[in-house]
C-alpha cells in the first residue's frame, strides 16, 4: 500500500499550527514535527524526482 505522503504532511502541519497557537508552547515537540515534515516534504519531491531541499536544482 502506497503510504500518502501529502496527507501526512497536511495532518503534521495542522498539528504543528495547534502547538504554534497553544498558550504553553512545546518546543521539544514543535522540533520533531518540523523534523518530520523536513522528511515528508523531501519524499514528496523525491516522488516527482527532485532530490534535496536546493530550490535550483
Amino acid at each position: 500500500m502506497k503510504r500518502d505522503l501529502e496527507a501526512d504532511y497536511a495532518r503534521l502541519r495542522a498539528q504543528l499550527q495547534a502547538l504554534q497557537a497553544a498558550p504553553v508552547k512545546d518546543f521539544a515537540k514543535i522540533d520533531q514535527l518540523i523534523d518530520e515534515l523536513e522528511k515528508l516534504q523531501l519524499a514528496i519531491k523525491a516522488e516527482h524526482g527532485l532530490q534535496g531541499n536546493n530550490p535550483i536544482e
